[in-house]
């Protein structure tokens, strides 16, 4: 597989490598088995939403490692009560990856990390939080739909863990992964002459940590006029030149984040829906000295919201915010 571009415009371009996630082999269960056991393929754990890790980075283990620690696990896998069971992730450079959910954590996994994804996703490589978002998303939707939307009985895994079907014979429907779209995006406007971004903040954040505006896309909206009405509805902005920009898949627990950037007119902020705590026009003089002071905090790095400010400030003062950001 070729590497994935990011287009985050305004900055250096981001390259990950990525899963080939082998579609056409997920309904070959016995396939799938044989690769689950190679010795070369790997297998990330997790455990109540967070991931086992080693000096903060995401472990992979290999079968043989997983039998050695205990046996308890190899027979828990042919449990047809386990959740999960094995999820397959799919093949990068002849190596086959998976991710299993542990219903209890084994006493010789105990002294392991257990990193939650935004914890572990700030050292990991680009690879790896990847395969991290990938996993979490689709263990998220495993737990959330273990029962047929359409008859209620209960549904089981298939598709090597990405799709779930009915239990009950006179239904028999297999559910897939659903993704919510949500729009994430940057709004600027002119002061005397001097551009400035709108950051906000909701009160159940840490203290004083700000974003940009998101909100999810309603049936019947195209994405522009989702920004549109999130905008007026979230700090009372009529927004124009709405310009998509990149995407992120973000679990937290199943978006799709779709990044765009956006121009009002208008300074005047109206906290319409009561959803924000605080937003607050910034100049990138603004920004740089209220991060140093400690004053404002900014999104994690890994986050399209950090990408879509990082951008702006870029295209102010020819400087990434990492040169100033002390915060992670």
């Amino acid at each position: 597989m070729q590497p994935a571009v990011i287009p985050l415009k305004g900055y250096a371009m981001q390259t990950a490598p990525t899963l080939n996630r082998r579609g056409e082999i997920r309904h070959d269960s016995l396939q799938i088995d044989q690769l689950f056991v190679k010795t070369t393929s790997k297998i990330l754990l997790s455990y109540k939403g967070r991931f086992l890790c080693k000096d903060h980075k995401a472990h992979y283990f290999s079968f043989e490692q997983l039998k050695a620690l205990d046996g308890h696990i190899e027979s828990s896998l042919s449990n047809n009560d386990h959740p999960l069971q094995k999820i397959y992730l799919g093949e990068y450079q002849q190596i086959h990856y998976f991710v299993l959910q542990m219903v209890e954590l084994y006493p010789a996994l105990a002294e392991m990390q257990l990193l939650d994804l935004r914890t572990a996703s700030l050292s990991a490589e680009l690879f790896d939080i990847g395969s991290l978002f990938y996993s979490q998303g689709l263990i998220n939707w495993h737990f959330d739909h273990a029962f047929c939307a359409k008859c209620g009985a209960k549904s089981e895994p298939v598709q090597s863990g990405h799709s779930r079907k009915c239990t009950n014979e006179h239904c028999a429907r297999e559910h897939f992964p659903r993704i919510e779209p949500a729009v994430i995006f940057s709004i600027v406007t002119s002061m005397d002459g001097i551009e400035k971004l709108l950051l906000a903040r909701q009160a159940n954040w840490p203290e004083k940590r700000y974003s940009v505006i998101a909100g999810f896309a309603e049936h019947g909206e195209s994405l522009e006029l989702a920004v549109a009405r999130e905008a007026m509805e979230e700090v009372g902005l009529e927004v124009s030149k709405v310009r998509y920009i990149s995407s992120q898949p973000w679990p937290f627990p199943a978006s799709l984040m779709l990044g765009f950037t956006s121009e009002t007119k208008q300074h005047d902020i109206r906290l319409v829906d009561q959803e924000l705590e605080h937003a607050q026009w910034f100049s990138a003089e603004e920004m740089k000295a209220a991060i140093e002071s400690g004053e404002l905090l900014m999104p994690f790095s890994v986050s399209i919201s950090w990408h879509l400010v990082d951008r702006w400030y870029q295209s102010q003062t020819g400087n990434s915010l990492k040169s100033i950001n002390k915060n992670e």
